[in-house]
């Protein structure tokens, strides 16, 4: 339980500075339960009778008799919304190609070999490139000089206030707590990579040192993966049995009494 709780104590503290208290979440959370309870049946076999959901999910048995349907309704919704928002959006995967290319700060916006069309296009088709522009100028990541496009940040990170920052965030996180979740629970041959390298008694010029190594790591990265996965990608068309991956990296600094500290984090947008 100790362990638990230091996972979710960041999640509390997110919630209280955006105004979702206990209540709230707790009824929230039923759902969920329900919809592990379930799951956790199914894989061992059992039948999913009130008392067994009620016993694994700690909800009382007729909470599970009466609103069966509407939590299992719920559940699917909050998978279908993961699953939604794991997928990054076409601005977002144009600036990952740009990168991984290394095209540079400015391409011309059509006629040319790599030309932002054909980035776009290269992406996806079911939206015109011009309209993927607009978005990336709405989003600030990019700027229209007409014949021309410039790249603005060196990686797409939503401004704070957009709707999407926060389910990228969600995303990222639950994918990789899935991985360590996944490797304390299964063989070891069929474990994922989860590492990480911790220092203390630094200074902060150090962690500045230290943060703009992760970020030169992550950019060598971030081009090679995307460009073997988007060849990978384009050969799996088609395939019987779909998966998806995700790559990720983060840095996170605080001091000695916990407070955060400069860090600095890079999303993994899917090729």
């Amino acid at each position: 339980m100790d362990e638990m709780l230091a996972i979710v104590q960041p999640l509390v503290m997110w919630m209280s500075r955006t105004g979702i208290g206990y209540t709230e979440f707790a009824t929230a959370l039923k759902p969920l339960f329900w919809k592990m309870a379930m799951m956790e049946l199914e894989r061992l076999e059992r039948k999913p009778s009130d008392s067994a959901v009620s016993l694994l999910s700690g909800l009382h048995r007729k909470e599970v008799r009466t609103y069966r349907e509407e939590l299992n309704m719920d559940a699917l919704q909050v998978q279908q919304k993961r699953e939604h928002w794991g997928k990054p959006s076409a601005a977002s995967q144009v600036v990952t190609r740009w990168l991984s290319l290394g095209l540079g700060e400015e391409i011309a916006y059509s006629g040319a070999q790599t030309s932002f069309e054909s980035l776009a296009q290269s992406v996806s088709k079911d939206f015109h490139p011009r309209s993927v522009l607009m978005e990336m100028v709405r989003l600030g990541v990019a700027q229209d000089l007409g014949q021309h496009v410039r790249l603005l940040k060196a990686s797409f990170s939503p401004d704070a206030k957009n709707k999407e920052a926060s389910q990228m965030l969600a995303v990222s996180v639950a994918d990789h707590l899935s991985a360590g979740i996944h490797n304390l629970l299964s063989p070891d041959a069929s474990k994922f990579l989860e590492q990480s390298v911790f220092a203390d008694g630094l200074s902060a010029q150090s962690i500045e040192r230290l943060n703009a190594m992760a970020r030169e790591l992550w950019a060598q990265a971030l081009k090679q993966i995307v460009q073997a996965a988007t060849q990978m990608v384009q050969e799996d068309a088609g395939c019987a049995q779909p998966h998806r991956f995700r790559l990720g990296l983060f840095t996170f600094a605080a001091d000695q009494e916990g407070q955060p500290a400069l860090s600095n984090s890079s999303s993994d947008p899917k090729p």
